[in-house]
């Protein structure tokens, strides 16, 4: 080259540092003319060429034996450039070290030197090995034409090109190995190459054209595909280059190693004398104290890359929290609630919750939580409804409004006291839904979501109010100075106490006597409530009252005007949950000691019609109901007795039977291999199937038969249709011989028919019959 090797003249941003010096001046380059690199050339398969990485290194060796200054070069997972000069084998057995555990590790230093110190580093011969080929072949164009392109850059992005297709013009298939070997005439070009320069766009706008003018694009031909390959883009989402090396394949400072220090030190006052040579006076201690102070920059600067990642990752997490809880508000207002002053405050459950890789997830989380405050405290553990999570992480604890009792969570006691073997069916059912086997719209969701309410008998409000107070505790880390903590642990003893005086203190409205754990509930409800928007509000929270309702029916004065709240809930109640309110009045008292869990409460269900999608029994039940008021008990009544009939009168009318008290047990089979666009066209037709059903196999309506079976044996009969648009139905279904995953056609046949005459069935009647089952669903 013309002035590559120019004796004294550096390229512009180069300093005068020993190395730099060292091969600035052409007399130094042992090699003159005979330099090639053609070992380090991959043929277009990724195949090596010709040279295996051990033999790489054993050449490196000699050569910096014989005096030959080589450098190589890396780029790290950023794209900058790493600098290693003078690499060899580490031989210690030389100097008497035997079975040394660095005995054949590969050495270079790391830049120019620093004050008459060098700074070596470990370059890796096991896998990941940087001398090995990249993973992949890629489509590269000619160096000319990245030449052309580079002088064409102005752009503030990294220089890419590609990504290419092999039909493309003028690309072939390129392979490359992770780092380069830097020719002696090059090594100040490289040395000059400014920090934070896009180092793939420096080599192609000013040292390829170094390589050209001097005709050594042949000897130089692994150079030029490395940067070729750095240059292109594997696809087009690439953020990176096949030749950019991660943390566990870049070198890494050897340390405080005095063995391989002295051994190293030795090496190159032998072979570079004009540059080592100062240091032979120096002392090892001097030696050791320099080498000591650059490992220790050597940590510093390790120091503050992993504070970076740090950083990195904390940003990442609070972007994956904030996700979580939609928005920075739904996050403040936890702390609030939990009264810490930053995320970082946050008791580790919350930690496990954001981290959790969906919500089926978060509630195992938050049920394992709570099961272990439950044990700690030597209580019941209490359940919770799938969802229970996500609404503690993405909406308001208390009611929204006195009108939708439905919302919040922790500090709703409608939302407390789930029946265990309800709240278990429903998180199985959830864990069902998680993996992706039936698809629930956003719709259904929220009906599911807000079609159940817990209403509790006074004799187990005491049971209630505990369930709280361990989902309290648990949400807060254990600690019981939170003000909702220390409350419902006071209280939850005061209703129990004083029962007999509420049951008998005169209500303002008499024919609520029989629901006073629900007024019980609202009352409580709207205290929590109090609390919990003053922290949304982010004002001074009210003292909650210890002594709430108890101060009331214990006033002698005779002026109180009733505890009950003056609230639009019970209205609210009355009107959307009436069925389940009305099987809540009936039921009555239950003895206290028939405390259980499974006996606490009575469930409320919405009085529209909801698809349910399986979900569970009624507390206490036997069976599932498939009507409007699922998951409540049913009362039932005797059959009346039957109508005699006219008989000879020699012979005496029999005696009717005796009313039986015998349910009909039905088992519940669950279709989970469903279709959802099917289940919505049924839902949207407003259809029955005990109607559609008739009316098909009557020939009533100009509905026609439902499609067959495609089972063997029965393709003469028509297919369930409770099986694949309810997605449920019993064992005893007399098409029970379909009840098996149905082919996308027939799924699609089954569609077009709900879609033509469904709707033609008119609705009918709903009647409730002995066995718990809908007529008019079955």
């Amino acid at each position: 080259m013309a002035t590559a090797g120019a004796p004294n003249i550096a390229p512009a941003g180069a300093s005068s540092d020993p190395i730099l010096g060292y091969v600035q001046n052409n007399a130094n380059d042992v090699l003159k003319n005979n330099l090639t690199l053609k070992p380090y050339e991959m043929d277009a398969t990724g195949a090596q060429a010709t040279v295996q990485p051990a033999s790489l290194r054993e050449k490196l060796t000699q050569e910096f034996l014989n005096g030959i200054m080589n450098g190589l070069g890396m780029l790290d997972d950023q794209g900058r450039l790493y600098l290693f000069f003078a690499p060899t084998t580490v031989t210690l057995s030389v100097i008497g070290l035997h079975n040394h555990p660095d005995e054949g590790k590969f050495v270079g230093f790391l830049g120019d030197l620093l004050n008459g110190v060098h700074f070596d580093y470990f370059i890796k011969t096991q896998n990941p090995c940087p001398f090995q080929p990249i993973a992949n072949t890629i489509l590269c164009l000619a160096a000319d034409d990245i030449h052309v392109q580079a002088q064409q850059h102005n752009g503030q992005a990294r220089f890419t090109v590609g990504p290419h297709q092999a039909n493309d013009a003028g690309v072939t298939l390129t392979h490359s190995r992770r780092l380069f070997k830097i020719p002696f005439t090059l090594l100040q070009q490289f040395m000059a190459i400014p920090d934070g320069a896009d180092i793939a766009l420096y080599f192609w706008v000013t040292i390829f054209p170094l390589i050209k003018a001097e005709n050594m694009e042949t000897e130089m031909k692994s150079l030029i595909d490395y940067f070729r390959v750095a240059a292109t883009l594997e696809n087009a989402t690439s953020t990176s280059s096949l030749v950019w090396n991660n943390a566990n394949i870049m070198p890494t400072p050897i340390g405080r190693n005095a063995s391989v220090i002295e051994c190293r030190t030795s090496q190159l006052k032998r072979s570079f004398p004009d540059i080592f040579v100062d240091r032979a006076a120096a002392s090892q201690v001097q030696q050791m104290g320099a080498m000591a102070a650059a490992q220790d920059r050597q940590n510093a600067v390790a120091q503050e890359q992993l504070n970076f990642m740090k950083n990195q990752k904390a940003a990442e997490k609070l972007n994956k929290i904030l996700k979580v809880t939609h928005g920075a508000p739904q996050l403040d207002l936890i702390c609030r609630m939990l009264l810490k002053a930053n995320l970082q405050d946050l008791p580790k459950l919350w930690r496990d919750l954001f981290d959790a890789k969906d919500a089926t997830a978060r509630d195992e989380i938050l049920n394992r939580a709570l099961r272990e405050t439950a044990f700690q405290e030597r209580l019941e553990v209490p359940h919770l409804m799938p969802g229970t999570a996500d609404k503690l992480l993405q909406a308001y604890w208390h009611m929204v409004s006195p009108d939708e009792p439905e919302t919040g969570s922790a500090c709703n006691p409608f939302q407390w006291c789930p029946a265990k073997r309800m709240a278990k069916e429903a998180q199985d059912t959830a864990r069902i839904y998680s993996k992706g086997n039936i698809k629930v719209t956003a719709e259904e969701q929220k009906a599911l979501e807000k079609s159940t309410l817990f209403f509790c008998h006074l004799d187990h409000m005491e049971n209630l109010i505990r369930h709280g107070y361990l989902l309290w505790l648990t949400l807060t880390g254990g600690d019981k100075a939170h003000p909702v903590v220390k409350f419902l642990s006071e209280y939850r003893g005061k209703i129990s106490g004083n029962r007999d005086r509420i049951e008998r203190f005169p209500l303002r409205d008499s024919s609520d006597r029989d629901i006073i754990g629900v007024l019980i509930q609202i009352k409580l409800a709207k205290e929590l409530e109090g609390w919990s928007r003053a922290q949304v509000m982010n004002e001074p929270a009210p003292i909650l009252n210890g002594d709430l309702i108890i101060d009331v029916v214990t006033d002698q004065s005779g002026n109180s005007n009733g505890w009950e709240p003056w609230t639009s809930t019970l209205g609210t109640i009355k009107a959307d949950y009436g069925e389940s309110l009305k099987v809540f009045r009936s039921a009555g008292r239950r003895p206290a000691t028939w405390g259980l869990q499974d006996d606490l409460t009575v469930v409320g269900t919405l009085t529209d019609n909801v698809s349910r999608f399986g979900m569970v029994s009624a507390v206490g039940g036997n069976q599932t109901w498939q009507d409007d008021v699922s998951h409540i008990p049913e009362e039932i009544a005797p059959r009346a007795p039957a109508m005699p009939r006219a008989r000879a009168p020699r012979a005496p009318a029999p005696a009717p039977a005796p009313p039986s008290r015998e349910r009909t047990r039905t088992t519940e089979v669950i279709n989970w291999a469903t279709d959802a666009d099917l289940g919505r066209t049924w839902k949207n037709s407003s259809a029955q199937c005990g109607a559609v059903k008739q009316a098909a196999k009557r020939g009533e309506h100009e509905v026609p038969p439902l499609p067959k079976s495609s089972v063997a044996g029965h393709t003469s009969d028509p297919m369930c249709l409770n099986w694949s648009v309810l997605h449920k139905c019993n064992a005893e279904c007399n098409e029970a011989y379909d009840h098996v995953e149905q082919s996308a056609e027939k799924k699609e046949e089954l569609k077009k028919w709900v879609l033509e005459h469904a709707s033609k069935v008119p609705a009918r009647q709903r009647r409730r019959r002995r066995g718990g089952n809908q007529a008019a669903n079955e």
